[in-house]
């Protein structure tokens, strides 16, 4: 099972616990909403995004005013997190990702792709992130 089947079974898990099957709870602003309040995508369980219409457009006004703002990074930038370069990034489009505190809106800068998702994919949640840090670490002893 990968982790996007895991996420799904997860979510699934959780749907089936809730009381009304026309909500869902958004995993931004922890908001229960209505179905219809949530971005319809077929590859998520339901047929509908994790995250709630208004939580979407309020991380892209966040990205779009920093970008508005900021220099796009130079090309010897490397990455606060993985250290590499944008020429050390396979990607098409952009390397560099926004990096941003959904809770807060805080921008922290610009990432790679794959720093910025990982984060994304622990909620920016620090007890998950040195649980998992713990995990990767067992394997190393």
């Amino acid at each position: 099972m990968d982790s996007h089947e895991q996420l799904n079974l997860f979510y699934e898990i959780q749907d089936k616990v809730e009381d009304d099957p026309n909500t869902r709870v958004c995993i931004e602003c922890n908001e229960r909403k209505s179905l219809v309040d949530f971005t319809v995508d077929i590859q998520h369980h339901l047929g509908r995004k994790h995250t709630c219409r208004e939580c979407i457009r309020r991380s892209v006004r966040i990205v779009k005013e920093y970008r508005r703002t900021h220099r796009y990074p130079d090309a010897d930038y490397k990455c606060p997190l993985c250290n590499k370069e944008h020429k050390g990034i396979r990607r098409n489009g952009n390397a560099w990702q926004v990096d941003h505190c959904h809770r807060t809106g805080t921008v922290r800068g610009w990432l790679c792709h794959r720093c910025n998702s990982g984060l994304g994919l622990f909620q920016d949640d620090i007890n998950r992130l040195t649980k998992a840090i713990e995990w990767v670490t067992q394997g190393e002893e």
